[in-house]
């Protein structure tokens, strides 16, 4: 059934030239545990092996540091490549981001100390700067890497969570700053929306189209949209600070964000079921800011997309915020933004 639902990804599937060529080394050499993580330098006498062998090589297989402005075609801000099956897997770096997702077959992706075993349907963005590499020794295994510039991105992902204040500072936060575990894990299985419009990106860029970049920006923003709106709830987090680990992270701060406006610490805690210490913790951990200071930020936040409105009056915007009077609001406000709501409104016009 697997092989049905994604035999028509690629035309051909079959083992190419430098792919039998990594595979016969392999097997070959099997003391040198190749599918495990090593430094590039390891490595670098069977990669030019396979290059003599196979009469075909990629230069940038042999560096371990990747700089946007020296990898990406020219005019293109989006690249994505088939993953090398049986290829040493070598530690390197980037400073772009990088989504890695799993066509079909099975693959084991290391980063840092983290290793996680990635199957048909899983999508994993890596954060610029991460040390990773991936391990995929099957003839099955089909694994795609998206590539996209830092700016791209950012604009693509995080522009679709303008509007989710928290759940972007939590995944900016763990992409960003996590130094041990910065990236996100997600299980989509055969949800046929992402694997379409991933094919369609991949077609898009093996094409010579007019308007490629701009139509492979696209693609990837509704990619994204789709990823966040089928599967952001269920995001596998890393391991992290939280001693708690707990699955309902995602669901707290989504609730925190459709509840701004009238919850307390001890509602949610008793929502969740946690103290409102434990819940606290939970919530300084994840966002790296307190219950009160994500509330406050998120009701600034919406008073001042709700100042663009000049036909919404100033206790109106209290009282959809929450406060008791316009009077809590301008002085929250001010002393928030440096200046009075009105000020504030003046200037937007």
């Amino acid at each position: 059934m697997k092989s049905q639902n994604y035999a028509y990804f690629f035309k051909d599937t079959t083992i190419c030239e430098l792919e039998q060529t990594f595979k016969k080394l392999h097997k070959e050499y099997p003391e040198r545990h190749l599918d495990q993580p090593h430094e590039l330098e390891y490595c670098k006498d069977i990669l030019n092996t396979a290059s003599t062998h196979s009469g075909q090589f990629f230069p940038k297989l042999l560096l371990n540091t990747l700089e946007e402005d020296l990898f990406f075609q020219k005019g293109l801000d989006v690249e994505i490549y088939r993953h090398l099956r049986y290829l040493p897997a070598s530690w390197h770096t980037h400073s772009f981001f990088e989504v890695v997702y799993i066509v079909q077959g099975d693959c084991t992706n290391y980063i840092l100390e983290q290793k996680l075993s990635m199957h048909s349907g899983d999508i994993c963005i890596i954060a610029p700067n991460t040390p990773h590499t991936i391990s995929a020794f099957s003839d099955d295994s089909i694994v795609l890497n998206v590539i996209l510039r830092t700016s791209t991105f950012e604009t693509a992902f995080f522009g679709t969570l303008s509007e989710n204040d928290v759940l972007s500072d939590f995944f900016m936060r763990t992409l960003y700053h996590s130094p041990t575990h910065p990236y996100l894990l997600f299980r989509t299985e055969y949800d046929t929306q992402l694997r379409n419009i991933i094919k369609y990106a991949y077609d898009e860029f093996s094409s010579n189209h007019q308007y490629k970049n701009r139509m492979l920006n696209s693609i990837l923003n509704t990619f994204f949209i789709l990823l966040l709106r089928n599967h952001g709830s269920n995001v596998i987090l890393p391991n992290n600070d939280i001693q708690e680990n707990d699955q309902n992270l995602i669901f707290i701060l989504k609730y925190i964000q459709e509840h701004y406006a009238t919850i307390t610490l001890k509602e949610l805690a008793v929502f969740f079921n946690y103290s409102e210490r434990q819940l606290q913790r939970i919530i300084k951990s994840s966002t790296g800011m307190s219950f009160s200071e994500n509330i406050q930020k998120l009701k600034m936040n919406q008073a001042a997309r709700l100042l663009n409105n000049p036909d919404m009056s100033i206790s109106d915007i209290a009282e959809k915020l929450g406060y008791a009077d316009a009077g809590n609001l301008r002085h929250i406000f001010k002393k928030y933004y440096g200046m009075t709501p009105m000020e504030f409104r003046s200037r937007s016009i």
